[in-house]
């Protein structure tokens, strides 16, 4: 007869950072199948977006999180694991150029948090140019039980490149992780969130795919999406047609815990993010629209 894990397993599975602090901090990157460069279709990422938009400045979408446990803890029930804010806040200057601030935030919360004895409280802004979308600052503020990062990317589009800095405030005194450029890159780079609005505005139907060159940070992969099918998922006014939409990378895992991850688009104008779901190794992370709001 095959034992279960003990006691002592279950506590270090809970504790681990790659397991229960990881868990809600995922989501804190789980747009990256959405991110940078020029999808390889009719379309470059240089063109300009459409003059009538599904959403505009003062949107706030609001989604509760939750973890499904993997199989070798099959004792413990989904439970929840966190909240999302995502906001198209504001029109501003960067630069002299007019750009939209994007912001997000992720935070622990519910029974996984009080397990695993440690929090999440992730947040990330950047400004892009509302022409085209394309990303002129990211800046990200990391603090996830002990890990604390505060990281900077501007991009450089006249010469192809970006730079990045982080910097570990957990340090006594805090200390430089990174200070450095990388070379060529595209020269119009859209962050993770940017790139979640520029999927919006595609003429989405079943079949539908397209290639993305794919960033974060530093880090950039190719990735391809693809629209499944239609179906009915829960919104925050009842059962909604959306559209399945699945991510997968081409060369490599879509993240460092490797997996899945598929998000659900209203089949409407608006093509509301109703829910995503992350498939790895720790289980299933869920999450979806509760609420919907206009500044």
């Amino acid at each position: 007869m095959t034992r279960g894990p003990d006691a002592r397993t279950i506590h270090r599975t809970l504790r681990s950072r790659s397991a229960a602090c990881r868990i809600p901090a995922l989501v804190s990157g789980l747009l990256l199948a959405l991110a940078i460069g020029s999808p390889s279709g009719a379309r470059t990422n240089q063109e300009s977006i459409p003059a009538t938009l599904p959403f505009v400045p003062g949107e706030q979408l609001f989604y509760k999180v939750d973890w499904d446990p993997p199989w070798f803890l099959f004792f413990l029930p989904k439970m929840e694991a966190g909240e999302l804010e995502l906001a198209l806040t504001s029109e501003t200057d960067q630069k002299d150029r007019p750009a939209w601030r994007v912001s997000f935030r992720a935070r622990s919360s519910g029974t996984l948090s009080k397990l695993a004895g440690v929090s999440v409280d992730d947040q990330f802004e950047a400004l892009t140019d509302p022409a085209t979308l394309c990303t002129l600052t990211v800046k990200k503020r990391i603090r996830e039980g002990k890990r604390k990062r505060d990281i900077d990317v501007t991009y450089l589009p006249t010469g192809r490149r970006l730079h990045i800095r982080e910097i570990d405030v957990a340090r006594v005194p805090p200390g430089v992780v990174k200070d450095r450029h990388k070379e060529d890159i595209p020269e119009c780079v859209k962050d993770v969130f940017s790139a979640l609005y520029a999927l919006r505005m595609e003429e989405l139907k079943a079949g539908h795919t397209r290639r993305w060159v794919v960033g974060d940070d530093d880090t950039v992969k190719e990735i391809e999406t693809r629209v499944l099918r239609s179906e009915m998922v829960p919104g925050p006014n009842g059962p909604t047609p959306s559209l399945h939409i699945e991510t997968v990378a081409l060369l490599g895992g879509l993240f460092k815990e490797g997996g899945r991850f598929s998000i659900w688009l209203s089949d409407d104008r608006r093509r509301l993010p109703l829910r995503f779901q992350i498939q790895v190794k720790l289980g299933k992370v869920d999450g979806r629209l509760v609420s919907v709001r206009q500044q």
